[in-house]
């Protein structure tokens, strides 16, 4: 759901977790730093997503300044550029914690290829 200006967090944190929560969010973003990308070529990139996620996801990163449709392709705004040193770190820290220090493991276990990076994730 998209940020209302009304219920905008005060927090910076809370701000960010808020523009980048959703399963997909965080992956479009990624993808994106490559340069535009029409819809299809992004659906592609990501992988397994359904249609309905993708577009909810691509208009609420809109709604809140962080993508934008130029040309047929989308792109990231100054905004979504900024988010960059946010999700390298947090690729860092995951590709440092291995071990899985949450209770709740990710989909992406058991050998599959990271969607991230196109990486091999082992149990």
């Amino acid at each position: 759901m998209p940020i209302s200006r009304k219920r905008w967090p005060d927090c910076p944190i809370e701000r960010t977790l808020a523009v980048l929560s959703g399963r997909w969010k965080t992956m479009i973003v990624w993808r994106l730093w490559d340069g535009p990308k029409r819809y299809g070529e992004l659906r592609d990139a990501i992988g397994e997503v359904a249609e309905r996620a993708l577009t909810g996801a691509l208009s609420e990163l809109e709604e809140d300044g962080i993508v934008q449709r130029e040309d047929g392709a989308w792109t990231l705004t100054a905004a979504g550029h900024r988010l960059r040193p946010i999700l390298e770190a947090m690729f860092a820290w995951g590709e440092a914690t291995p071990e899985r220090p949450l209770a709740a493991s990710t989909s992406h276990g058991n050998g599959k290829i990271s969607p991230w990076m196109g990486r091999r994730v082992e149990d």
